[in-house]
């Protein structure tokens, strides 16, 4: 992967190219876990209330597909929402999120996942085995036990693995291979698209936008 990253981008890169190698190193990485079974189904945002990081370009990508497949109104709809989250959430730990509900903004009316054909790695890699224990172990109260589920460990390590590589890979080629918070990510290429053309010409996105 690291060396797929290094030749698609190496020499330029563009909106384009970064959603292709994305998508070709998420296929390569499903590869590694055909056939493995889960519980997870649509409508099932119980471990939606996490905090996930996400490189830049993952959530450049998100920003730009969102901006091609919603209606003007739905985007400004969902940068308030964005907002909003960013606001109340970006400092809470996942206890925090879970005991207030904050689930995530890209979800939709139903509880589905708004942006799954380009959902970043963090979430393609946490798989639940058994749906009535994320239930549990996501209900909103205070408890000092240890909140379980069983999950497909095998499938969070390749997709650790892959985003490891995808920043390693954005290093060598001398792009920024800092992380994010998903929604504050996604939110930053949507109120400041210059950050795009910023970004591939290996500039260094402002250090506010983390604060």
């Amino acid at each position: 992967m690291i060396t797929q990253v290094v030749e698609a981008l190496g020499e330029s890169a563009d909106p384009a190219t970064v959603a292709r190698i994305l998508a070709a190193c998420t296929h390569a990485v499903e590869g590694f876990c055909t056939e493995r079974l889960y519980a997870c189904a649509a409508g099932c945002p119980h471990c939606c209330v996490l905090n996930v990081a996400v490189l830049l370009p993952e959530a450049m990508t998100i920003a730009l597909w969102l901006g091609a497949n919603l209606s003007g109104e739905e985007l400004a709809g969902l940068q308030k929402r964005l907002a909003a989250h960013r606001s109340w959430a970006r400092w809470m730990d996942d206890d925090e999120r879970i005991l207030k509900q904050m689930f995530c903004p890209l979800l939709d009316t139903y509880g589905g996942c708004s942006i799954h054909p380009v959902r970043p790695f963090a979430c393609r890699a946490i798989t639940s085995l058994d749906s009535q224990s994320c239930r549990e172990a996501f209900f909103p109260a205070v408890t000092d036990e240890d909140r379980l589920v069983p999950a497909d460990l095998f499938r969070k390590a390749v997709f650790d693995a892959a985003f490891t590589a995808l920043a390693s890979g954005l290093r060598q080629v001398g792009l920024d291979d800092r992380s994010i918070e998903l929604g504050t990510g996604v939110l930053a290429f949507l109120e400041h698209p210059e950050f795009v053309e910023r970004y591939l010409a290996g500039e260094r996105l402002p250090r506010a936008i983390w604060l």
